[in-house]
């Protein structure tokens, strides 16, 4: 019989835990923001009354709050706890996702995907740092990488869902929202606080850190070079990633003479790989003795499969390369996020973690515009055609990405993570 040991490496069994269940239900609700909605954005055009360069506003409004959000939540989830910001975060997401069922104003669904999206800076992060308060070592590094496995997971169903509901009504895939709103309720009934340095104080506790004290040291922290070298990783794995959604559909429709159909089997084969290669992160981390090894070999795999994808000249190249960067993204992102965590003071993961998933929106938002300013530069000053300057535009951040993980390796993992000595600061 399989158990879980055998599935997941050393630490498996702690998928039986049930604050790391619940957890991971709560995590599920995150990808909603995104990949949810992606199906219906043009069916939204006529009755919103907007246009088709407008209506991608409704994803971006998404990720704002959680670029500028998201450090300010980590800091005060710091200071009052995880539970109550995780679930004000859940109720938040659920009942403004529930409003834009009845909105027939593009301004107001606009400011409804605001509102959603900092309900999501209050979920991400505190997910995230709830489960390094949790777990250690081998055992956060296996929890992170069930955390994007469900990740995973939840946007490959709820898009399903989606798809066919929006087929019967416009603003029906919206009524999907309420499902966060049960969840709040399951967390706040069963859910014990995560954190051990809230759960056993409270708040006339003379001992517990101020809001005020967290972010005048924080700025400090940040300088901490291995740590600032693994959010910086942070922040290349989303530029990989994002450059490989933004250009391979374009090199596959018009390098190879594929389709868009093919495109989007080639990105769901995508989230696939990286589903099930973050179930191997715990393993990973626990049979490596330097972790720079598996860090420089990772970045070399999805700075390579994006250089694959780029030179591809079929389908199948097109999804070895796009596996290599599922692999990569998928592993990465969990152990970068592990380093995090063991880097940070207890009193000041929650705002060091949200500096990485504000480095990993940052990412995707600086991708499309760097990768399109070489793009320029290739067909203006180097002449070249168009699916041409498309390949060596990728093919040129493919191998910076391996030199630039490489690098982040090295001063992130030289030695063994361990916690920031705060007599320093």
């Amino acid at each position: 019989m399989i158990s879980l040991k055998n599935l997941l490496g050393s630490e498996g069994n702690i998928l039986s835990d049930r604050s790391l269940q619940l957890l991971l239900l709560a995590n599920m609700v995150y990808p909603m923001g995104t990949t949810m909605i992606s199906p219906m954005l043009e069916s939204l055009i006529i009755p919103l009354s907007t246009t088709p360069a407008a209506v991608g506003l409704l994803v971006t409004a998404f990720f704002i709050p959680l670029m500028v959000l998201s450090p300010i939540a980590g800091g005060i989830a710091d200071v009052y706890g995880r539970k109550p910001l995780l679930i004000i975060g859940l109720l938040i997401f659920g009942f403004s996702g529930l409003l834009m069922t009845f909105s027939t104003s593009f301004l107001l669904t606009v400011l409804l995907r605001l509102l959603q999206g900092i309900g999501g800076a209050c979920i991400l992060p505190v997910v995230v740092t709830s489960l390094g308060d949790l777990y250690t070592g081998t055992a956060s590094a296996t929890a992170q990488g069930l955390r994007s496995t469900s990740h995973g997971v939840s946007g490959s169903i709820f898009p399903i869902f989606s798809g066919v509901l929006v087929l019967v009504a416009w603003n029906y895939p919206f009524l999907l929202y309420i499902v966060p709103i049960p969840i709040a309720l399951i967390l706040y009934l069963f859910l014990e606080e995560p954190s051990t340095h809230i759960s056993q104080g409270n708040s006339a506790n003379p001992n517990r850190i101020s809001l005020k004290t967290i972010l005048q040291k924080v700025p400090s922290l940040l300088l901490f070079p291995r740590l600032s070298a693994a959010i910086l990783g942070m922040f290349l794995t989303s530029f990989v990633f994002t450059a490989y959604i933004t250009y391979s559909s374009l090199i596959i429709v018009l390098g190879i003479s594929g389709t868009a159909g093919q495109a989007g089997i080639l990105v769901s084969l995508f989230s696939a790989s990286s589903a099930i290669a973050a179930t191997q992160s715990g393993r990973i981390y626990s049979y490596f003795k330097h972790l720079v090894y598996p860090f420089s070999a990772l970045s070399i795999i999805i700075g390579g499969g994006l250089i694959v994808v780029a030179l591809s000249q079929s389908l199948l190249q097109m999804a070895i390369g796009a596996s290599c960067i599922g692999i990569g993204f998928g592993i990465l992102f969990s152990l970068n996020r592990v380093l995090i965590l063991e880097f940070a003071p207890e009193d000041f993961r929650g705002i060091l973690i949200s500096f990485g998933e504000t480095a990993k929106g940052a990412g995707a938002t600086l991708a499309p515009v760097i990768m399109g300013l070489i793009f320029i530069l290739l067909q203006s000053h180097g002449h070249l055609d168009l699916v041409p300057a498309l390949r060596l535009t990728n093919v040129i951040v493919g191998f910076l990405a391996i030199i630039a993980g490489i690098f982040l390796s090295f001063i992130a993992v030289s030695k063994k993570p361990e916690k920031i000595d705060m007599s320093a600061f």
